[in-house]
């Protein structure tokens, strides 16, 4: 399932080792690739999530901490629009209202038991799981409006977007769809890890490209598009890397 971003809060630096050690024996028993980061204040992990954009799947707070609690952090955080799983930890039981209202997994009592904190792992990688998926299901699918009709369309299916006047044509390997919008609007709802502008009035899939050359782009069987000067650089190097990578895979399984 990839990598698993885990945040451990706690002031106190007891508390906050044991728990580093407890995820530590998870992820050895699991096999899991957990990547771990552990702060003293609730206020530096602030900093990182909201400013330097870290992203954490799974965070175990300390409730009562010096300044920030970690109650106001998940508030902060949740209104921020974050929607990962939270835990608090706890010396204290009365707390579980307030977990509900910021929508926590649950809270583990101090000490903590290596058994609790399994569990609340094992039930956050379901959520996780979940979340990823979906995540991975609204990057390949894009619905448009085809004559006043929602048309969901698979974006592994598509070679290229192309702008014609106010109408977008999509061109899929076995068919073309057109619709209303403008390309900027279409680019905007697509993975950017996969397509990239071409031309100012196309956009491409770059898991279809056969080959960049100097002012086209071929997809094979004879479908070709413009590139333009602004573009074809990057294409170029990024098709360069993948035939690389391609041949390092090929001569490492022989």
């Amino acid at each position: 399932m990839g990598k698993i971003y885990i945040g451990i809060c706690e002031d106190e630096k007891f508390f906050r080792e044991e728990m580093e050690k407890m995820v530590g024996v998870y992820a050895n028993e699991s096999e899991l690739d957990i990547e771990l980061g552990c702060y003293e204040a609730a206020t530096n992990l602030s900093e990182d999530m909201l400013e330097n954009q870290m992203q954490y799947d799974l965070l175990f707070l300390d409730v009562e901490m010096e300044g920030m609690s970690g109650m106001e952090l998940a508030q902060k955080l949740r209104e921020d629009g974050y929607d990962g799983v939270i835990c608090f930890v706890t010396s204290k039981e009365h707390y579980a209202l307030d977990a509900f209202l910021v929508e926590a997994i649950g809270y583990i009592k101090k000490p903590a038991k290596y058994q609790e904190v399994k569990r609340t792992i094992q039930k956050a990688l379901v959520q996780i799981m979940y979340q990823r998926d979906a995540e991975e299901a609204k990057k390949r699918y894009i619905e448009i409006m085809i004559q006043n009709e929602k048309v969901v369309v698979d974006t592994q299916q598509v070679l290229y977007v192309e702008k014609r006047r106010n109408q977008c044509l999509f061109h899929l390997e076995d068919t073309e769809i057109v619709c209303y919008e403008t390309l900027k609007n279409i680019y905007e709802r697509l993975d950017k890890q996969k397509f990239y502008y071409a031309h100012q009035g196309f956009i491409v899939n770059f898991d279809k490209i056969k080959e960049v050359k100097k002012d086209i782009v071929c997809f094979g069987g004879g479908r070709e598009i413009p590139v333009s000067r602004r573009y074809q650089n990057e294409l170029r190097e990024l098709h360069l890397n993948k035939i690389y990578r391609l041949r390092q895979e090929r001569n490492s399984n022989n």
